[in-house]
């Protein structure tokens, strides 16, 4: 019962931001965190974190941004709902966020975790997903900041 309120609340969150309301978004992303945090909900823990996160990087407060993105995905791989969609989709906004911050030495191993849940995805479902093709794309974004273009380059090849 209380999993569903947060998810509807996080759903409305969402809806909200579709509308550029973040303001209230953000209203009620801080109470289906509220209820996940009182509850154990681990995946609304890492929906509102993540939602969260997006509104603080979007307004400027980066650190407190990557903070609750950094805990979108410490709670993502907890989830009651076994998803590995979570904690691909919070990696997804995740190693954005560091590499726009150029937090590269954070990025890095972010990053090579994006790649190995987004390939492990790809390969259940025996298809390729976009956050795989996103995954490798931040990764030569990685090179890239580090002045390796040639490795950028390499990596979009193999």
């Amino acid at each position: 019962r209380f999993r569903d309120q947060g998810e509807a609340l996080c759903n409305i969150a969402g809806n909200l931001l579709l509308l550029d309301k973040c303001q209230e978004a953000e209203g009620y992303y801080l109470r289906a965190r509220k209820l996940a945090e009182a509850h154990g909900f681990f995946s609304v823990e890492s929906k509102s974190c993540l939602g969260l996160g997006n509104i603080a990087m979007e307004d400027g407060r980066a650190e407190e941004g990557l903070d609750l993105l950094r805990n979108a995905i410490a709670a993502a791989p907890l989830s009651e709902e076994n998803d590995d969609g979570l904690e691909l989709n919070a990696l997804n906004y995740f190693t954005e966020a560091l590499l726009s911050t150029h937090a590269i030495d954070e990025a890095e191993p972010q990053i090579a975790r994006y790649r190995e849940v987004a390939k492990a995805e790809s390969d259940r479902d025996g298809r390729l997903c976009y956050f795989d093709l996103h995954s490798l794309y931040m990764s030569a974004r990685l090179h890239e900041a580090r002045g390796k273009p040639q490795e950028a380059a390499r990596e979009m090849r193999a």
